[in-house]
C-alpha cells in the first residue's frame, strides 16, 4: 500500500520502513512519538521500553496480538486499531473460500489447465440448505452471518462472549456450543483472536467431530488450529479445509501438501478498498492522539 494513503497533515512527520528488521527497531524507537504496525512487527515490552517517547501505538485492521497491550497501557501509551475497515473484505473472502471448496473450483481449474476434461467426476455441492457454524460472533461472523442467510443456509453461531439476543434474531442465527456446532455444521468458520486459550483450540477432537464432507476455513489467526491434526484429518479425506492464515508465514510442513486444502496468503483483507479506509482511519487517529 502506497505511503501517500497515510496522511498524518505536515504536523506530524512519518517515516515509512515497511520492511524494518527488530534489531533495527530497537536502535531507533526511542525518537518515536508513534509506531504504526502490521502483523510481522512485534511491540513486545523490550520494545516498549526503549520507546521512552511513544504515545500511541497503532494497528491498521483488527487483530493486536502482536502488542504487548497491558504493558503499554500501564505505560500510558495507548493502543489503537481499525476493526471496521477489513470486515467486507474478509467476509467476502470467505464467502470466496466456501464457495470454491463447495464447488472444487481448485480441482476444476487445475484438471482443465492441464489438458483433462473432468466434467462429470468434478460435481459440487450447493449451499442453499447447508449450515454454516461460525465460531466467534463479532463484526465479521455477524456479516458473514448475513452472507449466509442471503444465500440460504442455515446459521449456527459459538462465542464465549454473550451476544445481544436481539442481534442473534436479527441475523437470523441459532446460538449453540462449540460441540454441536462442529457436529451439526457443514461448513465452519472461525472468527477469534489468537490468546492462551484459543491456541490450538481446535485439535483432533474438535476435527474429529465433524461431519464426513464437511469443510472448516480460518481467516482469523493461524495459531487458532492445530495445523499438524488438521493436516492428519485432512490425509484421511472425510473434511475440506481452507486456511488464509497459518501458524508461521509463510506456512510449511505437511499442510502444504495435504489433500482438499485451500491455501492463500493471508489475503482476506487486502482489497483496495480495505488497505485504503485502514490506512486513512488509523492515521486519523494517530494524529488526533499525538496532537490532543
Amino acid at each position: 500500500m502506497e505511503i501517500d494513503l497515510l496522511d498524518l497533515g505536515e504536523e506530524v512527520k512519518v517515516d515509512y520502513m515497511p520492511t524494518i528488521e527488530r534489531d533495527v527497531l530497537l536502535d531507533i524507537v526511542a525518537d518515536y512519538d508513534a509506531l504504526i504496525v502490521r502483523s510481522r512487527t512485534k511491540v513486545d515490552r523490550e520494545v516498549l521500553k526503549k520507546g521512552v517517547k511513544l504515545k500511541v501505538i497503532a494497528r491498521p485492521g483488527t487483530g493486536l496480538d502482536n502488542i504487548d497491550v497491558a504493558f503499554a497501557k500501564s505505560k500510558g501509551v495507548a493502543v489503537v486499531n481499525t476493526p471496521d475497515s477489513l470486515v467486507e473484505a474478509v467476509s467476502e473472502h470467505v464467502a470466496l473460500l466456501m464457495l470454491a471448496l463447495a464447488r472444487r473450483l481448485i480441482q476444476a481449474h487445475e484438471t482443465t489447465k492441464s489438458g483433462k476434461w473432468e466434467k462429470n467426476s468434478l460435481v459440487g455441492r450447493e449451499l442453499k440448505g447447508k449450515t454454516l457454524g461460525i465460531v466467534g460472533l463479532g463484526r465479521i461472523g455477524r456479516r458473514i452471518a448475513e452472507i449466509a442467510r442471503v444465500l440460504g443456509m442455515d446459521v449456527l453461531a459459538y462465542d464465549v462472549v454473550e451476544v445481544p439476543p436481539e442481534i442473534v434474531h436479527q441475523l437470523g442465527a441459532r446460538m449453540t456450543t462449540l460441540d454441536e456446532l462442529f457436529q451439526s455444521s457443514d461448513f465452519i468458520t472461525l472468527h477469534v483472536p489468537l490468546t492462551k486459550e484459543t491456541l490450538h483450540m481446535v485439535g483432533s477432537p474438535l476435527l474429529s467431530r465433524m461431519k464426513r464432507g464437511s469443510c472448516i476455513m480460518n481467516t482469523s489467526r493461524g495459531g487458532v488450529i492445530d495445523e499438524g491434526a488438521l493436516a492428519g484429518v485432512l490425509e484421511e479425506g472425510k473434511i475440506g479445509a481452507a486456511l488464509d492464515v497459518f501458524e508461521k508465514e509463510p506456512p510449511s510442513g505437511p499442510i502444504l501438501n495435504a489433500p482438499n486444502v485451500i491455501l492463500t496468503p493471508h489475503i482476506g483483507g487486502q482489497t483496495f478498498e480495505a488497505q485504503s479506509e485502514a490506512i486513512r482511519e488509523v492515521g486519523q487517529r494517530v494524529r488526533e492522539i499525538l496532537l490532543s
